[in-house]
């Protein structure tokens, strides 16, 4: 079967939400759908059993190796000619696959388009999506700035359309570490693209749960992890020449941050664990510099 679309979804302990999802997706012979399950719990798999659409194939993991290792293992059995990445407890909007349709022929090596958020109830919650903030900017002035936002600021992968020979042609893959796994992935395509459509629409709805984990507060051990992949950002934007705000982050930032989200005790505790940790600071810094052996 030749399919237009690969739609990979990544899940664990949410075959509910999974359902959700699916439901959102067209049931059309020309869309693949792949489910990886990150090791959920057994009640949670028979659920997951129970979950249906047209061209739905579920591959179930042993190990929880997390949100990045499932992708990579949905990219490795997509076939379609377009591959979106999404989550499972997200929605994709009414009219998306309408637009999509538009573009099924043509040569570019993506599609992106506005997220918005909702809550558990599917209102709109206010978020701020900092990729879709530099997809409105670019939509509306194309200017130098607004372009380098573009590459460089939308970093997510659930609101990207992507060309499967595009994606093989690079060997773009997701980083299989524990937190923002989905931005080497965003990284790649906005800095190695050279054909792509930007749309203003609103085609994908994030919905934030009340319980998820996004929304739980961080331990000192966490704050790190998160502070790792800015580290790894920061090297990627000074060799390219972007060692400024609102790209770069400058550890003298870190002090009113960590001061507002963890009191003066929290902040003194998170410096002390960073430099306990500094040569992998240091170390993490070249972790996305092979791409620049890429670009042309």
């Amino acid at each position: 079967m030749d399919y237009n679309y690969s739609i990979i979804i990544p899940h664990y302990n949410t075959p509910d939400l999974l359902q959700r999802m699916l439901d959102s997706i067209p049931n059309r012979e020309d869309i693949q759908i792949i489910v990886v399950d990150d090791c959920s719990d057994e009640d949670k798999i028979t659920e997951l059993q129970k979950s249906h659409h047209q061209n739905l194939s579920i591959y179930k993991e042993k190990q929880n190796l997390g949100a990045g290792h499932a992708r990579n293992i949905g990219l490795s059995y997509a076939t379609g000619k377009w591959v979106l990445v999404v989550d499972a407890d997200d929605i994709f909007d009414p009219k998306a696959f309408d637009v999509f349709d538009q573009y099924i022929d043509s040569d570019i090596d993506y599609l992106c388009y506005v997220v918005d958020s909702l809550d558990n109830s599917l209102r709109p919650d206010g978020a701020w999506i900092r990729s879709s903030e530099s997809i409105k900017a670019y939509c509306k002035e194309k200017s130098k700035e607004n372009t380098l936002r573009l590459r460089y600021q939308n970093l997510i992968c659930r609101n990207k359309m992507v060309s499967l020979s595009f994606i093989k042609k690079n060997n773009i893959k997701f980083e299989e570490c524990q937190v923002n796994n989905d931005v080497y992935y965003g990284l790649a395509i906005g800095h190695l693209a050279r054909k792509f459509v930007v749309l203003p629409n609103v085609l994908y709805h994030s919905i934030r749960s009340v319980g998820s984990i996004t929304r739980k507060p961080r331990t000192i051990e966490r704050e790190f992890l998160f502070y790792l992949q800015a580290q790894k950002r920061n090297g990627f934007y000074e060799a390219i020449g972007l060692k400024r705000w609102p790209y770069y982050r400058y550890d003298c930032l870190y002090i009113p941050f960590m001061i507002k989200k963890k009191g003066l005790k929290g902040a003194f505790q998170f410096f002390k664990y960073r430099k306990e940790h500094i040569e992998e600071v240091r170390a993490s810094k070249n972790s996305y510099l092979p791409l620049l052996n890429y670009y042309k």
